[in-house]
């Protein structure tokens, strides 16, 4: 399977970040507004309400156009608060009117040229590995992600044969599964270092746990290393097309919150695996993807559970490349880390 490129265009771009849930969510809080507030706020904002604040608010805040780091605090938050396994709540956000205030804020994004890095391929000069134990901790196992694969497709298959018990139950109230379409457990995944930040990963994560200090350690990534790029929807859909892995049991109830009830897919990794090393999730990806319910034919797929710029590793192609580094920080905010 080859990989199409994608013709650069902040308009584009831009109408891009605001048709996926996380982008609006992005663009919501660099103008000021919590998308927690929207989602579970006691009294949720309207969208007349949104839209009385986004006209109030043409600028946008603390946004410096050339600095890297300047939109990954709103990048962060949104992907902490992310909510898989309840659904939520965005209706406001997803009003036309909305969307078309959103809009200048999203253009700014696609436009700033710290930001630019959002469209990127995976660094390869730059893959860091975020360990969140101490630093008595072990290193993570490499050299074995054809054992992990192996673990992740024979417990994907007992898991779906168990979960179709369920099958007769209305969506939604049977036993929840996994949330995530990521391959876990057991793969390496890495994220870039970028400016004063260890790792992106470091700023915030999907399913955080507030921890304030890690070990973040460099790897190197071989010359011939296969990346595959999800700058988008079409990506992941054209992923899961050309591997295939049919999985209605294990979400059906689980993300039943989407309103669909028919068949689920999502990658079969071990047959990605044949052709790509690695599987790379752009922040322009993550924003355009994340929490969209995805057609595929007659069946439906979902991007759930990764990270901003996050690699997922189906291949010994890493190795480590430096020292470890320890990284704490003191108040969980998240451009707050330091190297000890």
């Amino acid at each position: 399977m080859t990989q199409y490129e994608r013709v650069p265009d902040s308009e584009i771009r831009a109408g891009d970040l605001v048709a996926g849930p996380r982008g609006r969510e992005l663009c919501a809080r660099l103008a000021g507004i919590d998308a927690w507030e929207i989602r579970k706020g006691i009294v949720p904002p309207t969208a007349a309400d949104l839209l009385s604040r986004l006209s109030q608010q043409r600028s946008v805040p603390g946004f410096e156009d050339d600095d890297p780091l300047a939109a990954v605090p709103a990048l962060a938050d949104i992907a902490e608060e992310v909510n898989y396994w309840g659904g939520w709540s965005a209706g406001p956000l997803e009003d036309p009117a909305v969307i078309a205030e959103l809009l200048t804020v999203a253009t700014r994004v696609a436009q700033s040229a710290g930001c630019q890095w959002w469209w990127s391929r995976a660094d390869r000069s730059a893959q860091q590995y975020v360990q969140w134990a101490g630093p008595e901790e072990p290193a993570p196992g490499l050299g074995d992600a054809a054992e992990m694969l192996q673990s992740i497709d024979g417990e994907a298959i007992e898991r779906e044969r168990r979960m179709s018990r369920d099958r007769h139950r209305p969506a939604g109230t049977g036993i929840s599964g996994p949330w995530w379409s990521f391959p876990f457990p057991g793969l390496i995944s890495t994220t870039r270092r970028a400016g004063s930040l260890g790792a992106i990963l470091l700023a915030g994560r999907e399913d955080g746990h507030g921890e304030t200090e890690a070990v973040v350690r460099p790897l190197a990534v071989a010359g011939t290393a296969r990346i595959y790029e999800i700058d988008g929807p079409a990506a992941w859909q054209h992923l899961v097309t050309a591997y295939p892995r049919t999985a209605t049991a294990t979400y059906r109830h689980t993300w039943a919150w989407t309103g669909w009830d028919g068949e689920w897919l999502v990658p079969h990794w071990a047959a990605a695996a044949r052709d790509w090393d690695g599987i790379h999730l752009t922040v322009a990806g993550y924003l355009t993807t994340a929490g969209r319910v995805l057609p595929m034919a007659i069946a439906r797929t979902l991007l759930a559970g990764w990270n901003p710029d996050e690699t997922h590793w189906l291949a010994d192609v890493i190795t480590p490349c430096g020292d470890p580094q320890r990284w704490r920080n003191d108040d969980r905010s998240p451009l707050s880390w330091y190297e000890l």
